[in-house]
């Protein structure tokens, strides 16, 4: 089954994300593409996550598909002007990608390479207008386009945002322009949770919330000294430093999220199990075991 299909059909979504490697060697890639197959829905990769140079998540894409994984691919405005943004998108859909996610795009001073020019020649709702022209056949200038690309993007939000209907007015503006899906940052405040999903109405079954496993109190606290919107409750940091194996307890509380908004009507789930992609399998199996 597709995002597309599981979408459609109300299925409570499980997504989540690789990051391609540093480098040319996909054996992991590969290795992790192969044991998350029947579990997700969909596999995120991300666009230079952190301002971090990867491979291209285009290439790396190839080699998921290759394992009949549905791509979501994450791509940003940071590095690539409208044309490039344009050209990777026709290849995109000629690979057989069908999911895209538009986004901004992490400030290159925060990756490995602080010197690198930012391009940003669009904005995410540029873009997400361009992909829509795309759909239709042309470019963004208007030029008909041999073959039209057949790609379902989605769009980015934020449990934590300051002006929750804002937000909302800013992503049913974005629907109206064809996004099909809504990803969230992480958020571990479980109240904040149920009064986004309050406000979201009806975008709620199409919104996939972003799910986190806190590993270590470290961990907790570097999400609250650097994570831009994120803040992790007291009361979680306390249960966290007081656990004997802080990474169990990490997990316990993302369940904990996990079990109460399968209590509303939220999309589904999307695991970033950040500093342990490769338990990934378990994590998820963890998180979604009744």
């Amino acid at each position: 089954m597709t995002l597309s299909q599981a979408l459609s059909n109300g299925k409570f979504i499980i997504t989540c994300e690789l990051a391609p490697p540093k480098g040319t060697d996909v054996s992991n890639l590969m290795k992790m593409a192969s044991s998350l197959k029947n579990q997700v829905d969909a596999v995120n990769l991300t666009d230079g996550q952190g301002g971090n140079m990867r491979m291209s998540p285009l290439a790396a894409a190839v080699f998921l598909l290759k394992e009949n994984l549905d791509v979501i691919w994450q791509v940003t405005c940071r590095d690539r002007n409208r044309i490039a943004l344009q050209a990777d998108c026709l290849g995109a859909s000629a690979i057989g990608i069908r999911n895209v996610l538009p986004m901004r795009g992490d400030d290159p001073k925060s990756g490995d390479h602080p010197d690198a020019k930012p391009v940003f020649d669009l904005e995410t709702t540029e873009l997400i207008k361009v992909l829509k022209q795309l759909n239709e056949g042309f470019d963004m200038v208007g030029n008909p386009l041999k073959g039209k690309t057949n790609l379902l993007f989605g769009c980015t939000a934020h449990p934590n945002a300051p002006d929750l209907k804002k937000q909302k007015e800013t992503l049913e503006e974005r629907f109206k322009l064809g996004a099909g899906f809504i990803q969230t940052q992480i958020c571990y405040e479980t109240e904040q949770i149920k009064k986004f999903i309050e406000s979201l109405g009806e975008l709620a079954k199409k919104t996939i919330l972003g799910i986190t496993p806190l590993k270590s109190l470290k961990m907790a606290n570097f999400m609250n000294e650097k994570v831009f919107g994120v803040s992790v409750p007291k009361n979680i940091m306390e249960r966290i430093e007081k656990a004997g194996e802080q990474r169990a307890e990490g997990l316990l509380v993302a369940k904990e999220i996990v079990n109460e908004i399968k209590k509303t009507n939220i999309g589904g789930i999307h695991v970033m199990a950040v500093g342990q992609e490769n338990a990934l399998p378990e994590i998820i199996k963890f998180l979604t075991d009744t």
